[in-house]
């Protein structure tokens, strides 16, 4: 049965979907069975992976159609190693389409997840910069959490509420729940406010006590991978920095599954 590893933040533009995308692909090439899912509407993910959510979305392939529209999960999967279920636009419109059906309990993404569980070892959520019904649903059907951060200020204000509604989470309705890790991006280490930034991920880790992953450093390659839809840690030219981080973080997830 899949372990389901859930990445959060409430803050966009943190390296969410590239975690998503690099650590769903290293799980891959440990050769285990993986499975990402884009849970946010922008598709960032689903670009990653190099696919049209527009098309995706005319023909009903998308997240969208088995969370509101009920279609059998293993329906839309789009297959390869890892495979992927897709989102598109129709996905912003979900919190308001399950309130008025009636139809929403916490536990709707992990019962959809069910008819799936046993063909993956990892299903990775990539969420959306919200705390929403998704993303809280997400959170229930998890075992593991990983909180990218982008090493500035204004991300880490953040933090400490997210945490505290992980913990809620964890404590109502998911016992099994627990964070894997801190993980800073979009690191300079050559900044002070970036250090500072650093510092401040620390304190909160260590008061909290949440593992403190090593960071991820800026780097333009990490762009121009995600323009060409390749994962940089298929890179075999040793000289995109970061690239470990992924991999040590695929292990930890493999050695604590």
């Amino acid at each position: 049965m899949a372990e389901v590893i859930t990445i959060v933040n409430m803050k966009g533009g943190v390296g969410k979907s590239t975690t998503c995308f690099n650590l769903s692909h290293a799980l891959a090439a440990r050769g285990k069975r993986v499975l990402a899912i884009d849970l946010d509407h922008q598709a960032t993910l689903t670009y990653l992976f190099g696919q049209d959510e527009r098309a995706l979305e005319k023909a009903e392939k998308t997240l969208y159609y088995s969370i509101v529209k009920e279609k059998p999960l293993s329906s839309i999967i789009l297959p390869g190693s890892p495979a992927l279920i897709p989102s598109s636009i129709a996905l912003s419109t979900v919190d308001v389409d399950l309130m008025m059906s009636q139809n929403y309990t916490v536990g709707i993404l992990r019962d959809r997840l069910q008819e799936v569980q046993n063909d993956f070892d990892f299903i990775l959520l990539d969420c959306p910069p919200a705390l929403n019904i998704l993303v809280s649903s997400a959170l229930a059907s998890a075992h593991f959490v990983i909180v990218p951060v982008k090493t500035d200020i204004l991300s880490i204000l953040g933090i400490p509420l997210l945490l505290d509604r992980i913990e809620s989470i964890r404590m109502r309705s998911n016992p099994r729940l627990s964070i894997l890790g801190i993980l800073p991006t979009i690191y300079n280490g050559n900044l002070n406010n970036d250090k500072e930034a650093l510092q401040s991920l620390r304190w909160i880790s260590e008061e909290k006590k949440i593992p403190l992953l090593d960071p991820i450093p800026r780097s333009t390659k990490y762009d121009k991978a995600a323009t060409q839809t390749t994962p940089v840690v298929l890179n075999t030219s040793g000289d995109i920095p970061g690239v470990e981080v992924f991999y040590t973080l695929a292990d930890r997830i493999i050695n604590y599954a």
